[in-house]
């Protein structure tokens, strides 16, 4: 099972975001636990310098992350099982785009919602009769779609450089504990089975 509460999947956003950051192909510039200046000049509730980012600390970047992202993002309203998925994606893709990923996920499985990246009554009703599989689905063509320019397949955007850390850090990450929560399961059949 996945992580189903706010401490909980904080402490895995942090992990896969890592510290500070400044690439200038990444269009969401400077960067520490994952926040970026103008997120953290939202927090601040006024302009964050390069150097105030630099220095910010976990426990800032936690606040940030429960106040503007957490919080506004109803992730506690689903599923326990795609509450993880969901605030990554918030979190990696801004809370616009992580609902959109959900809404289409739904729409993928006949909810017929609106695509429109408003995370009211109906988009968490459709979005709870989803699985975690059918959003990293979803998720994966949205990566794509970051890095493809126009239909053509060799014809990559700047972003195409992070395409390999995003597949492997985060939807890989959800795929590969979901096979060790089988695992264990059958670890645990097998147990009692030895024991009749």
């Amino acid at each position: 099972m996945g992580k189903t509460t706010f401490g909980e999947i904080i402490e895995v956003v942090l992990k896969h975001e890592g510290g500070y950051v400044d690439d200038p192909d990444d269009k969401g510039g400077a960067t520490n636990f994952g926040v970026t200046q103008a997120s953290y000049s939202q927090y601040l509730g006024r302009k964050a310098s390069k150097d105030e980012v630099k220095e910010m600390t976990v426990d800032d970047a936690k606040g940030c992350y429960k106040q503007d992202f957490w919080d506004p993002s109803r992730a506690e309203q689903l599923n326990e099982d795609l509450r993880e998925v969901y605030f990554d994606m918030v979190v990696n893709h801004g809370q616009r785009n992580a609902v959109k990923i959900l809404q289409q996920a739904a729409n993928n499985r006949n909810a017929g919602i609106e695509v429109d990246g408003l995370v009211g009554p109906n988009t968490i009703r459709a979005a709870n009769s989803v699985s975690k599989e059918d959003v990293l689905l979803e998720r994966s063509m949205f990566y794509a779609n970051l890095c493809f320019n126009g239909s053509k397949y060799a014809n990559r955007t700047s972003q195409n450089k992070f395409l390999r850390g995003w597949v492997l850090n985060r939807v890989f990450y959800f795929v590969k504990g979901e096979l060790q929560d089988e695992v264990d399961r059958l670890k645990n059949i097998i147990k009692e089975l030895k024991e009749l």
